[in-house]
């Protein structure tokens, strides 16, 4: 995820001075070939830097016990991991300014959405992290932090879960005789059209889906499927796992969830 951010950074109109820092060798050597970016081994922030921390969430006690000095007690601080709290972050790294951030992948292509949340002891950090989520795709700021969790399933996951279903697309095309190319712009020309169509019509997803289906035709034919197999509840209990798995992580992996 801090990749995709840093990709959709150093591809901005005015892109900023990105830095990573990684601990492994190879992983460095890999980061070395995406142009514009900074590579080190070594994580010393300055106070006027905007630190992402986007190490797995099962790596932050680690990085805490190793660099919680290198923090300065207002050095603004976004996480972008799942299940860890915002207050476990400053209270980790010592830093009041912290933005808990659930960001995904279509951020590498300026079309992510990204879900956060700021303690309430946080100013500073706002602006900065609005202006960075802004230049990779939209945002929305929540003010109750266990919505993140739930916008982890929906945004954090989504692209995986959508993914999922272009895939069953393509498998489609190419099993009825369509390159595996054929196959692939077909499936994303739809799901981006659609996406495009959701995004710029005041009608629910579902009265688009209805206006589609032609009583007694190919769509309405399709549909029955999906009623029949119960997908809406597949895909509502799908979310609900990843939404519960983020707050099992926050106790799990760093002791007792904190509070702010």
């Amino acid at each position: 995820m801090g990749l995709a951010i840093a990709r959709g950074l150093l591809r901005a109109q005015d892109p900023p001075a990105v830095v990573a820092v990684e601990r492994d060798a190879a992983r460095r050597e890999v980061l070395r070939d995406v142009a514009g970016l900074t590579v080190t081994d070594v994580l010393a922030p300055t106070a006027d830097d905007f630190v992402v921390v986007a190490v797995p969430p099962q790596d932050f006690d680690q990085l805490a016990a190793e660099h919680a000095s290198s923090f300065d007690p207002a050095q603004p601080t976004m996480s972008v991991m799942a299940g860890i709290t915002a207050a476990q972050v400053s209270q980790a790294l010592g830093t009041v300014e912290v933005v808990r951030v659930i960001p995904n992948t279509p951020s590498e292509v300026f079309g992510g959405m990204s879900v956060y949340y700021t303690l309430p002891s946080a100013s500073a950090v706002v602006a900065p992290a609005e202006a960075l989520l802004l230049t990779i795709g939209k945002s929305l700021r929540v003010h109750r932090e266990e919505q993140v969790d739930d916008a982890t399933a929906i945004c954090g996951g989504g692209p995986a879960f959508v993914s999922y279903v272009a895939d069953a697309f393509c498998r489609f095309g190419e099993a009825r005789g369509f390159s595996a190319f054929e196959s692939r712009l077909m499936a994303a020309q739809v799901l981006s059209g659609s996406a495009a169509l959701i995004a710029g019509s005041a009608k629910p997803p579902m009265q688009l889906c209805r206006e589609v289906m032609t009583a007694g035709g190919t769509t309405e034919r399709g549909i029955a499927v999906f009623e029949g197999a119960e997908l809406s509840t597949t895909v509502s209990r799908a979310l609900e796992a990843s939404a519960a798995r983020s707050r099992e992580l926050a106790g799990a992996l760093v002791g007792a969830p904190a509070s702010d």
